[in-house]
C-alpha cells in the first residue's frame, strides 16, 4: 500500500465535517511571478477531491462552485496547503 495522496488526507480529516448544503463558490489565487505556474499536483489533487466527493464545478480557472460546504471547506484547505495567497468561500 503507498502513501495517502495530498487529497485523501484532507478529505480523512474532515470525516466529520457536518456542512451545509447550498451554493458555495470558492475563489483562489496563488503569487506567482511571471512565468511561474502553479504546481501540477495542486490540479491532480483538486480533481481527485472533486471527483471523491462527487461534487465542484471549476467555473473559470480559479473559482469553483460547489454544493456542499464539505467540499469547499476541503478545496480551502487543498489551497492553503499549496501555498495560495487568497482563498474565498
Amino acid at each position: 500500500m503507498g502513501r495517502k495522496t495530498i487529497a485523501a488526507k484532507i478529505i480523512d480529516d474532515l470525516v466529520e465535517f457536518k456542512g451545509a448544503e447550498g451554493h458555495f463558490l470558492i475563489v483562489y489565487e496563488f503569487a506567482s511571478k511571471i512565468g511561474e505556474t502553479t504546481h501540477q499536483n495542486f490540479f491532480t489533487n483538486l480533481h481527485r477531491i472533486m471527483e471523491e466527493l462527487g461534487d465542484g464545478l471549476r467555473v473559470q480557472r480559479s473559482i469553483i462552485e460547489c454544493k456542499h460546504e464539505l467540499t469547499a471547506k476541503a478545496i480551502s484547505e487543498l489551497c492553503t496547503y499549496y501555498g495560495a495567497r487568497d482563498i474565498t468561500i
